[in-house]
């Protein structure tokens, strides 16, 4: 047996610079890549398109690095597994109405009617063991992510 401790860690739909564009699972990357571009967004490769009700767990790149580097500090950890998320759903719609707060000409139209599951995780073991909490609202992601790609990152 070894002494090595192993922390298993959950880690929700992050977006952000740096990040897979465009992601198979989720829209929000390919929504402020096409923004900062003034372009229409392409979301073929998603299996089954995209609707404003769709809903997950996202989270700001910079928040989970922050999560993951307070749970590597921490001095004590009373789990095996930790879910690294902001604990609630974002949908396609907030992310589209943050994106027009940013860039107002935005050319981004999603349809309404079929909601994929609305999922998040529960984040009480990690804020409860290292005081992690999200600091990068919607808000203020979406115009730092397009800032990004309008400085002429891609990847």
């Amino acid at each position: 047996m070894t002494e090595l401790e192993i922390i298993n860690l959950r880690i929700s739909a992050t977006w952000g610079p740096v990040g897979h564009m465009p992601d198979r699972f989720f829209a929000a990357p390919s929504l402020a890549h096409a923004a900062a571009m003034g372009v229409e967004p392409d979301l073929s490769f998603l299996p089954a398109g995209a609707y404003a009700e769709d809903a997950i767990d996202l989270c700001y790149v910079k928040d989970t690095g922050r999560a993951i580097a307070a749970l590597q500090l921490a001095e004590r950890l009373n789990h095996r597994t930790y879910n690294v998320a902001t604990g609630r759903a974002t949908t396609n719609g907030e992310i589209v109405a943050a994106i027009r707060r940013a860039v107002p000409d935005a050319r981004i139209e999603l349809p309404t009617g079929r909601a994929a599951s609305a999922d998040y995780l529960d984040i009480t073991r990690l804020t409860t063991d290292t005081g992690y909490r999200a600091t990068w609202d919607l808000e203020r992601a979406t115009a730092d992510y397009i800032g990004w790609f309008r400085a002429g990152h891609e990847r």
